[in-house]
């Protein structure tokens, strides 16, 4: 059984001034959970230095923003060299862990031009491909094994709206027909009391980041890079673990996440005769 962890970056709101509205995924064994677990748990107490540290929730906002650490005492306290352990240390764990990521970047301003006043809510839209990506690198990577999605708790609507979309597809297929590696209704939890939340949390801000300043070289979205899902054979992420809607358009608002998306191979992937693509 694999488990995938969804949460947000940006605002749904086509008016809210921001951009990019991004559902990562992060998705683990489930005989792996055990040990990560702990290890987000270590460093918690670690940092925090209090037998009630694995409840505390951290999101990557209250971190990087003072005013939004002044609203939570137990971070608000923290040094500076404290919020860079913890934030690296975050970080540590997913890149030297077995785990993968699967995102989908949805560009607000490319779905208004294109759909005007028939635009799709960005949420909605985006985690239509996020799922049958989802399924997908089931289906590639692991055929005999199912899936459960895991997101962070919202608004009842907004809960409905999104079991109502996985539902749908879980019965009529996704665009590729047939691949349908994903188990159950989405289930909705509080980030407070789940570890992997917070770290799909702090990898899709820094996702976020990296296309709304049109940076690949974004310190924190390189880390991120090995364990994005990738083609086998050709090693891109493109339009697998990066999904990025509407593609047409990303040229001419992200030429630099343009250039590096269709350059950019992972090491790991081996050609049929078993020379690496890198």
């Amino acid at each position: 059984m694999f488990l995938f962890y969804i949460d947000e970056s940006g605002e749904i709101a086509y008016n809210s001034g921001s951009k990019y509205f991004v559902f990562n995924a992060l998705g683990i064994n489930a005989q792996n959970w055990k040990n990560i677990n702990h290890k987000v748990n270590e460093l918690k107490t670690a940092i925090f230095k209090t037998n009630s540290a694995p409840i505390l929730e951290i999101k990557s906002n209250w971190i990087r923003f003072p005013k939004e650490r002044e609203k939570h005492d137990y971070i608000a306290k923290l040094s500076t060299q404290e919020l860079k352990q913890l934030s690296c240390g975050l970080m540590d764990i997913i890149v030297n862990n077995n785990c993968t990521l699967i995102s989908t970047v949805i560009n607000k301003d490319a779905l208004l031009r294109h759909y005007g006043l028939n635009k799709p809510e960005p949420n909605i839209f985006a985690i239509k491909y996020l799922l049958e990506r989802i399924s997908l690198f089931m289906a590639y990577n692991h055929p005999d094994k199912q899936a459960i999605v895991i997101m962070d708790k919202c608004s009842d609507s907004i809960e409905k709206m999104l079991n109502r979309t996985h539902s749908l597809q879980m019965e009529e297929g996704y665009s590729w027909k047939g691949v349908k590696n994903i188990i159950e209704n989405i289930m909705f939890v509080d980030s407070q009391y789940n570890n992997f939340i917070q770290l799909t949390d702090l990898c899709a801000y820094n996702i976020n980041r990296a296309f709304k300043e049109d940076n690949p070289d974004y310190i924190f979205f390189k880390m991120l890079l090995p364990k994005f899902a990738f083609h086998k054979q050709t090693g891109s992420i493109n339009n697998v673990g990066i999904t990025y809607k509407l593609k047409e358009f990303l040229d001419k608002d992200n030429p630099k996440m343009f250039e590096f998306l269709n350059s950019y191979k992972n090491e790991n992937s081996v050609l049929p005769n078993g020379k690496y693509t890198a």
